[in-house]
């Protein structure tokens, strides 16, 4: 690595982002947008050079790339996971960069924890599009997000002599998006406790009590499950602070979290897009989207921006990944977007507000083990199954221990299905199910959208079936 790259990831670095940030919550409606603009204006700048496939894709839809400052960012199209995995060598802005290499990166268990060609953070996902996605990182890109969320998120108080214990709750042995970013922080600043959600419950539970964090953070389904031991008085933790994100936080399961630990958990918005895009405020139930470092937009079915208050499809800009942009890109989730606030929010924040925030929200696998007992998969390990030459997986139960894993796959196809055989059969052997739980695996060239929602589904539970077979 070089000196330079060295710096862009240093302590030192990260402060002076964090300077940044606090300046930009003391801003105005009018000077984000300003903050935006600007921003926007030098990364389009940045992909219409050093991206081929941006540079080709907007000449195809009739952009004139010879006087940007005359470009809105309404007038680009939009691009999705599927068409940036199929062009992904020519967009990424590094020629150091191949997305062979990234898939062999990803499923190599000996390279977990560690950055490609000890530069890059590479952080994967199938995401509920079941639709495998790599997104990388560079040094100086990472030590923004780092200080996104640090300074908005967790909201550490910075002090050289005592460390912040925060504990994470989620899986923990890949690239996935909150291991990364929580394994991560600055080492003088925090003691960190990695909770592997697959693992015993009891683990967990003596793990943490030994542990006593002051911050606890991580899927909210894990952290919901640790609230329940807490009321049983299985765990016995007083964490000041809890943050959830990864999967959607219910408001029943924000009154259990509560209850149990007298402290409102946070709702933090992150994907493997962009690990800090937005975070509930503190006073309310509305979620700010950090917009200095983001361009949000809403966008109903026929094409039109969604009014504020009308439900559409996010469509993100990220401004601070040089590495790998992302320019009018599609996620998967809905969201409502709020009025403007006339007096501003009580927290004093400028930061525009979601209403409501939804992603996709998948189900547990049950399984019956010999003696009666339930059994179940998170959802969460089929939104991260990667292997290489996997390019789609949805994953039905066809009886109470059976699955068909339907897949569209690409490349070899004696060695991918071995691939897929071998992490099926890692996670039964993990959850102690290879013994009852038997599956097929169903290669196909597509994989349909339920056709009584028109949405794709990765999980289909028992009784659920029915919905039109793969092709």
């Amino acid at each position: 690595m070089s000196i330079m790259d060295q710096y862009k990831l240093s302590v030192i670095n990260i402060m002076f982002k964090i300077h940044q940030l606090k300046k930009a919550e003391t801003m105005s409606l009018e000077q984000l947008k300003n903050l935006q603009n600007k921003r926007f204006m030098k990364i389009f700048k940045h992909a219409v050079k050093h991206s081929k496939f941006y540079r080709n894709y907007y000449q195809e839809h009739g952009i004139n790339l010879k006087d940007p400052a005359k470009i809105a960012i309404e007038d680009l199209p939009i691009i999705d996971k599927k068409l940036m995995m199929e062009n992904f060598d020519q967009l990424v802005c590094d020629n150091n960069i191949r997305k062979n290499e990234l898939e062999d990166f990803i499923c190599d268990p000996n390279l977990v924890h560690r950055k490609y060609k000890d530069k890059y953070e590479v952080i994967h996902t199938s995401g509920s599009s079941g639709r495998i996605g790599i997104f990388v990182y560079g040094p100086n890109d990472w030590s923004i997000l780092r200080a996104l969320v640090f300074t908005r998120v967790s909201k550490n108080k910075l002090c050289l002599f005592s460390k912040a214990k925060y504990a994470f709750i989620g899986v923990t042995d890949g690239h996935y998006a909150g291991i990364s970013l929580a394994k991560d922080s600055p080492k003088f600043l925090f003691d960190f406790l990695p909770i592997d959600i697959n693992r015993p419950i009891h683990e967990s539970i003596a793990s943490l009590n030994l542990f006593m964090p002051e911050c606890l953070c991580g899927y909210a389904s894990g952290v919901y499950l640790l609230a329940l031991e807490q009321l049983k008085g299985n765990l016995k933790i007083n964490p000041e602070r809890i943050i959830c994100s990864a999967d959607p936080l219910t408001d029943n399961m924000a009154e259990i979290i509560y209850k149990a630990f007298n402290v409102r958990p946070i709702n933090f918005y992150a994907a493997t897009e962009s690990l800090g895009m937005a975070a509930q405020c503190d006073f309310h139930e509305g979620i700010h989207m950090f917009n200095d470092w983001h361009i949000f937009e809403s966008m109903k079915q026929n094409g039109e921006p969604a009014e504020p208050g009308e439900p559409g499809d996010l469509i993100i800009t990220n401004l601070y990944n040089y590495t790998q942009p992302l320019i009018r890109y599609r996620m998967d989730d809905k969201v409502i977007l709020q009025e403007k606030q006339e007096k501003g929010c009580p927290c004093g924040w400028s930061f525009p507000l979601f209403s409501k925030l939804a992603g996709r929200e998948e189900q547990f696998l049950v399984f019956e083990d010999p003696n009666g007992n339930k059994e179940y998969l998170h959802p969460i390990i089929f939104v991260e199954f990667i292997v290489v030459g996997l390019e789609k997986i949805q994953f039905v139960q066809t009886g109470k221990n059976k699955l068909r894993l339907n897949a569209v796959i690409h490349g070899d196809r004696g060695a991918t299905i071995s691939r897929i055989r071998n992490k099926m059969d890692e996670i039964l052997r993990m959850r102690k199910l290879i013994d009852f739980v038997n599956y097929e695996i169903n290669i196909v060239e597509d994989i349909p959208n339920d056709p009584k929602t028109g949405k794709y589904r990765l999980i289909i539970p028992f009784m659920q079936g029915d919905v039109s077979p793969a092709k």
